[in-house]
């Protein structure tokens, strides 16, 4: 398949589960972070529908590298989440879109990866649309949202998690990657439990929502993880930084269903429509999409 067409479908079951997101945290699930442990423990019921010649532990340190990655993944889904739980779901996937010039330096720094001029000029584009994303107007001025530092975050360690899948995509199937990054995902996340409010949380969660909830949430889980699995089937095909250049299409595609949610219920998700904040986010879409022009070709 046309990695282009894998990356669309991609962002757009993304987009479907982080407006979702927005709409559960806060009221179906008081703690993002529980909603965060429900996703990946619940993606591990995917796992039996992965071929089982591609059920193998790899050779050697192989799977060493497999946890690092998995690892990485886990972390990078911590900030995001908290983020999510008091900024709008539209400026946090404009600020996805950093993911590229993280996935550059850090290919330069650990692989060797050459820099262009043409990428270098489109890192900064798309780090000065992340800023300007991150601006708000309050009642006299803009300021940086905290959404801001929280995203680079998540943008770094989910860039780290495509160099290695990349490494591994030499040697290894990428359904092989997913299922291993899930499974090391779900038990890393598991030790969360130690915490005796991440327990209490968890309890509260399952006496207060139904099994109907449960259930679209496990379409949800479904959703999301088959993005990953085509993601990781991308990041086989083409470098992580070209692959995530796309990011703008998940922006498209969150801002215009958020728009829907909003209108038909506007107590489900709250966007700022006023002037002076729309032209904010249509002034840091149009930077970062100049920019991934220049990083795609």
């Amino acid at each position: 398949m046309n990695w282009i067409l894998l990356v669309l479908i991609v962002h757009f079951f993304w987009a479907i589960e982080n407006v979702y997101t927005k709409i559960v945290i806060g009221s179906k699930i008081k703690n993002p972070y529980i909603f965060l442990i429900l996703l990946t423990i619940l993606s591990i019921l995917v796992l039996p529908f992965i071929g089982s010649q591609y059920i193998v532990l790899p050779p050697g340190n192989t799977v060493w590298w497999l946890v690092l990655a998995s690892l990485f993944y886990t972390f990078s889904g911590f900030p995001y989440i908290k983020a999510m739980e008091f900024e709008e779901v539209t400026r946090i996937n404009i600020l996805w879109n950093a993911i590229p010039v993280f996935s550059l330096i850090l290919g330069w720094m650990i692989i060797g990866d050459k820099i262009s001029g043409t990428e270098l000029a489109a890192m900064v584009f798309l780090l000065v649309g992340s800023i300007v994303a991150s601006l708000k107007k309050n009642s006299s001025s803009f300021k940086i949202s905290m959404a801001f530092w929280l995203m680079m975050l998540s943008c770094v360690l989910y860039a780290a998690y495509g160099l290695v899948v990349r490494y591994l995509s030499a040697s290894v199937a990428f359904p092989t990657i997913f299922f291993w990054v899930i499974l090391f995902d779900a038990i890393a996340i598991s030790s969360s439990f130690v915490s005796k409010k991440i327990r209490q949380d968890f309890v509260q969660t399952f006496r207060s929502n139904s099994i109907g909830f449960f259930l679209l949430f496990l379409v949800i889980v479904v959703i999301g993880n088959i993005g990953l699995l085509l993601n990781q089937w991308a990041l086989s095909l083409k470098p992580g930084a070209l692959v995530y250049s796309l990011e703008g299409f998940q922006v498209l595609f969150v801002f215009c269903l958020a728009i829907v949610v909003a209108k038909i219920s506007p107590s489900f998700i709250a966007e700022s429509t006023d002037k002076k904040n729309l032209l904010v986010k249509f002034l840091a879409f149009l930077i970062i999409m100049i920019g991934m022009v220049m990083l795609s070709f």
